[in-house]
């Protein structure tokens, strides 16, 4: 069958890209069971938080987007060089965008927070997720693009192991740290700020080895030529 090495491929690429997100939609039921466990207000206020901060990930997941976009057309060309360029760009966006809103969040984090709840236990244990998360977000910047440019190069095994991985060893790190250390809201969501940069600097790294790789695959195939 004709089609059939198209399936193949299809299927190497789209099945890790969909147990991701099967994976990190488990992770966050898992830290949901666990924010419950402290309580109906602290879980009302992770909820409340967690819906702010929502809106802060929509840049990295546009700029995402674009470099898997610009690197799969590079890669097609034989141009990844210029794939590379236009993930470092998108990077440095995500990174500005992400990073300025990140700060509005810290600076503003119970007012923004009073929007939702007028509760002051509510606000101040929402408040508290906020500006801890806040802080991580020029790492989540530069790791959603990395990631984005990596499903470029069709590679979309890496992204797995790191995203899924990543975010269900942050919900073990804060089921630990509430375990035994008793902490709170702002305890759980240290544990992503905790984690996060490890991930971007896996992503980063991986995205530069194949970059690397592929130049002297093709540096090779001219010379031979």
């Amino acid at each position: 069958l004709p089609e059939l090495p198209v399936a193949r491929d299809i299927m190497r690429i789209g099945v890790p890209a969909a147990f991701e997100q099967v994976l990190v939609s488990g992770a966050f039921f898992g830290l949901t069971l666990l924010v419950a466990s402290l309580g109906t207000l602290v879980l009302a206020a992770h909820r409340i938080a967690f819906t702010a901060l929502s809106f802060t990930f929509l840049p990295g997941f546009g700029f995402a987007i674009s470099a898997t976009a610009l690197v799969g057309q590079s890669m097609g060309a034989r141009r990844l060089e210029e794939g590379a360029q236009a993930a470092r760009i998108a990077t440095r966006w995500a990174t500005v965008w992400m990073g300025a809103i990140g700060l509005v969040f810290f600076i503003f984090a119970e007012p923004i927070m009073r929007l939702f709840s007028d509760d002051p236990t509510v606000v101040s244990a929402g408040a508290g997720g906020l500006r801890i998360v806040a802080l991580s977000q020029p790492f989540w910047a530069i790791m959603f693009v990395q990631a984005g440019a990596l499903r470029g190069t069709g590679n979309t095994r890496f992204p797995l192991i790191v995203t899924g991985g990543g975010i269900w060893l942050s919900v073990l790190l804060a089921w630990l740290l509430v375990s035994t250390l008793g902490g709170a809201l702002s305890a759980v969501w240290a544990a992503f700020l905790a984690v996060s940069p490890v991930m971007a600097l896996l992503m980063w790294r991986r995205f530069r080895t194949t970059v690397a790789q592929v130049s002297r695959a093709s540096s090779t195939e001219h010379a031979s030529g």
